[in-house]
């Protein structure tokens, strides 16, 4: 299902349990952003299977990027009914 503003459905995730895995996508996101820069600087010394993982990885963050967009969109539109929840900034914050 894919998250339309505005749009009437029911929640799955709880704000809470959304507390909890907002952050932890958001580190997993961070890790593998970095372990893909990391294979930037030898790109040129890349075998064939490690640039498919390269390519598979950017698929992959490509996927957790949209997954943590989706999930941004429902815990913020919680939070208007729930306070006592931290803000998306702060779950993601380094």
């Amino acid at each position: 299902m894919r998250y339309e503003p505005g749009a009437t459905f029911v929640r799955s995730i709880s704000e809470r349990d959304m507390a909890v895995v907002i952050p932890l996508l958001a580190a997993k996101i961070r890790e593998l952003t970095a372990e893909l820069h990391a294979t930037e600087e030898r790109m040129d010394e890349l075998s064939d299977e490690e640039r498919r993982n390269r390519m598979d990885l950017q698929d992959l963050l490509h996927q957790y990027d949209i997954v943590l967009d989706s999930l941004r969109a429902e815990y913020e539109d919680a939070l208007r009914d729930v306070s006592n929840l931290p803000s998306y900034d702060e779950l993601v914050r380094t």
